[in-house]
């Protein structure tokens, strides 16, 4: 199964309600092994974590105490996949950085343009820096990350990358033109949802009719607070 974590109530509680994700721009940076950044933009996407139930218990989770947990069925049926952690020392980094010079140089074939981007926005490193935790060298496989990138047509001719100094100049509007195309699902696709509580659970299983055994207590670890607000190393 597939979790999407978040940090408050009203969030799943909005999730559930609209039986739906809210895409959002992540800014992402790809770079060598020198540490130059090679690519900084913004993709439209939702996140989420591939977990078992009964391995919880075991984890720190970065991004929530909160959790809907989804079935993979539905996410290969939504065009979701694995996010690739590549080393910046290994030869697909050096494959991808060479594809994104030749895009930003102009020399990359115009019907392949959009090819890369689509491959860069499955791709992260995989160690890094953590805006949300403020830390230098996080372990992103971790995390175990699968995304929903929508596809141009999906977003009505929106953009799927965007120069990240440009989007935060611009964040809201960019963020509120992609805002009527969630992530939807069906409630048959939701195996648990995971609050912090008992009080918390009964009002869940009571506004929405849930199964009681689908409606559970979170078992994992919070992660440490963020500490900055860097957005890339």
């Amino acid at each position: 199964m597939i979790i999407h974590f978040t940090n408050k109530l009203d969030n799943l509680i909005s999730i559930i309600s609209s039986r739906s994700f809210l895409l959002s721009y992540c800014g992402e940076y790809f770079g060598d092994k020198e540490g130059k950044v090679i690519s900084r933009a913004a993709h439209p996407m939702v996140s989420f974590s591939d977990y078992e139930h009964n391995e919880l218990h075991t984890k720190k989770i970065t991004y929530g105490s909160y959790g809907i947990a989804l079935c993979k069925k539905w996410a290969v049926a939504n065009g979701l996949s694995p996010v690739n952690y590549i080393d910046k020392n290994s030869p697909i980094a050096l494959g991808l950085i060479t594809l994104l010079k030749s895009r930003q140089n102009g020399s990359l074939p115009k019907h392949l343009r959009l090819s890369v981007i689509q491959l860069k926005c499955f791709t992260k490193h995989v160690y890094g820096y953590n805006s949300y935790l403020g830390q230098d060298y996080f372990n992103f496989k971790y995390e175990n990350e699968w995304r929903y990138v929508p596809t141009i047509k999906d977003i009505k001719g929106n953009r799927i990358s965007i120069n990240f100094s440009k989007y935060i100049k611009q964040k809201v509007m960019y963020n509120q033109k992609i805002s009527s195309y969630p992530l939807r699902f069906s409630l048959d696709d939701v195996k648990y949802i995971y609050v912090k509580n008992e009080s918390e659970r009964a009002i869940l299983i009571s506004e929405f009719g849930l199964p009681p055994n689908k409606v559970v207590l979170a078992t994992w670890q919070k992660s440490n607070e963020k500490m900055a607000t860097k957005f890339f190393i």
